[in-house]
């Protein structure tokens, strides 16, 4: 029986040590959670294309001239004719420029 009590004494004496100890320890767990939004898309700007106008038409102004002369000559003492014709052309083509 001894060993009975001897036993029970040191269970009981163990949970007391176990029950003090416990009560002296308090663990407190805190959690943070910090919300980091995420980073904006990326926004890319595009210089506005650049337009050349169109070239203005080009205006072209000609000029002619044409000039055509016959003579005819005859000699009655000889029975001879000499004809002779005569050809000028002239042509003037300008464009502006820019």
């Amino acid at each position: 029986m001894k060993i009975v009590q001897r036993f029970a004494i040191s269970m009981t004496g163990l949970a007391l040590v176990a029950l003090v100890g416990a009560c002296g320890t308090t663990s407190t767990t805190k959690e943070i959670t910090t919300y980091v939004p995420a980073a904006p898309p990326e926004v890319v700007v595009q210089s506005p294309t650049e337009l050349v106008p169109p070239a203005p038409p080009i205006t072209t102004s000609s000029s002619s001239s044409d000039r055509t002369s016959n003579s005819t000559t005859s000699n009655p003492n000889t029975g001879t004719e000499n004809t002779t014709s005569s050809h000028h052309s002239e042509s003037t083509t300008v464009t502006p420029s820019n």
